[in-house]
């Protein structure tokens, strides 16, 4: 359950999000386990369960992506401060040759004790398998399960919306039935008093709020996503827009897509 001001800070975050219609092709991602992947061998989301896991889709090779990979820091500390301490992060890098190429650098941005992951070449591209793009986080609650799917330009750090993802997914049960949350409510009593710094949503610039549609989920749509529409496009089945921003470096969405918790 998220208490006063934590409360406040999700309904007004949601209430932003506006539910357009469905898309028969783009089934929700949201309340569903994360698909399987692996950077060879190794397995990230194992031994993530009892947690809040944060997964970062950042590329080496884009300047602004290693500006998020720094704010990450900034970000960890304010939660941990406010006893938000169950969380793991990680970075996946792109797997493009220029990215690949500067990955140590990527790695030297990254908050110490935040792992960065390079895909090994030729093995299935896991931002495709996450549905995911450049500059995606995706929350992962207590059982595994995707809340919220937050996409550019809300995955802006210096916005708090991802901030304010996390905290929701600390606190609130969204999915239901994960028996990690039962005891979460009496150990976070004090946490929740830290109301006068709850994040503050900030707005988007002008010229970006033209930029993105919602698509929806089941019970609420946590993903958010920037796509400029044309007034003749029917818009796609979410909280906003499942669409990503061209990126130079990425390959664009063969079609939009849509996840059932976005900004």
């Amino acid at each position: 359950m998220i208490m006063g001001a934590q409360a406040l800070v999700i309904t007004t975050l949601l209430g932003l999000l506006t539910s357009l219609a469905s898309s028969a092709e783009n089934e929700t991602s949201i309340c569903k386990p994360s698909p399987e992947w692996s950077i060879g061998d190794v397995v990230p989301m194992n031994g993530t369960l009892g947690q809040v896991t944060v997964v970062a889709l950042l590329q080496a090779s884009c300047g602004f992506c290693l500006v998020q990979a720094a704010s990450m820091g900034p970000l960890r500390e304010k939660l941990s401060s406010h006893g938000l301490t169950d969380i793991t992060y990680m970075i996946v890098n792109d797997q493009s040759f220029y990215s690949e190429l500067l990955y140590p650098e990527l790695k030297r941005r990254a908050p110490a004790g935040v792992p960065v992951y390079q895909q090994i070449p030729n093995q299935k591209d896991v931002w495709e398998a996450l549905n995911g793009d450049k500059d995606d986080f995706l929350i992962y609650d207590r059982c595994g399960r995707l809340a919220f799917h937050v996409r550019l330009p809300f995955s802006y750090l210096h916005f708090s919306y991802v901030e304010a993802a996390i905290r929701s997914t600390y606190f609130d049960d969204f999915c239901g039935n994960c028996s990690f949350y039962a005891n979460v409510t009496e150990q976070t009593t004090n946490v929740s008093t830290a109301s006068t710094t709850e994040p503050k949503l900030s707005p988007l610039p002008k010229d970006e709020k033209k930029e993105h549609h919602n698509k929806p989920h089941q019970h609420l749509d946590h993903e958010v996503v920037n796509k400029e529409k044309q007034k003749d496009h029917k818009p796609d089945h979410h909280l906003t827009g499942d669409e990503k921003p061209h990126s130079p470096n990425r390959r664009k969405p063969h079609h939009p897509r849509t996840e059932g918790n976005e900004y």
